[in-house]
């Protein structure tokens, strides 16, 4: 269960930022911007890091949400899986591994990072923008696992299934009356979930 009374086991990234919209909800467009917006990086691709990064990081909550939207993407979660092992056997176009070898180093040994980490990505046929937007995406994700699990919300499989699916069809950004309805939505996220657990294959 999470360390905080406002919060239960169904809460996830929102019940915390809803409840510092002052300093948090800058936090919603940021994320739109970096995950949906233009980038040389796809939306799959994208997902996969924000999942890959959780992995090496151990946040279930947010690993379990990304490898659900990288599915809805077409991405099975043994790809994600197999990076985490193996970057080099990963079953990902080459291109993309230099990419995930400098998120890997940025988000375990971040002071680390030489010129030759970011000529490997560029010399791959990456321009410095995808360099850029994947230090974002590694910036973004080692942010909210560090916030999820310091307020010690882990979720589970129906929330992760949620999420994922939330987060395919309406993106990442908040409107911004969402204080205005944040019960109403709470009652129907509920309804949602409760509908996701009698899914088949759920534990």
């Amino acid at each position: 269960m999470p360390f905080f009374k406002y919060l239960d086991e169904n809460s996830d990234i929102t019940d915390i930022t809803f409840n510092d919209r002052r300093r948090l909800g800058p936090l919603d467009k940021a994320s739109q911007e970096i995950m949906r917006g233009k980038s040389p990086l796809s939306f799959a691709e994208r997902e996969i890091m924000a999942a890959y990064v959780s992995g090496l990081n151990a946040c279930s909550f947010c690993h379990g949400s990304h490898q659900a939207v990288a599915q809805q993407f077409g991405i099975e979660p043994t790809v994600i899986e197999q990076l985490l092992e193996d970057i080099d056997q990963a079953p990902i176009r080459e291109p993309l591994k230099p990419l995930f070898r400098y998120l890997k180093k940025l988000t375990l040994s971040p002071s680390k990072l030489v010129q030759k980490d970011a000529d490997a990505v560029l010399q791959a046929g990456w321009t410095e923008e995808a360099l850029h937007d994947t230090i974002l995406i590694g910036c973004l994700f080692n942010f909210y696992n560090r916030l999820l699990d310091g307020h010690g919300v882990k979720g589970h499989a129906s929330i992760y299934q949620f999420a994922g699916q939330h987060l395919y069809k309406n993106g990442y950004g908040v409107p911004w009356f969402i204080g205005l309805i944040k019960n109403m939505l709470k009652r129907k996220k509920l309804k949602k979930l409760n509908e996701v657990r009698v899914a088949p294959n759920l534990p």
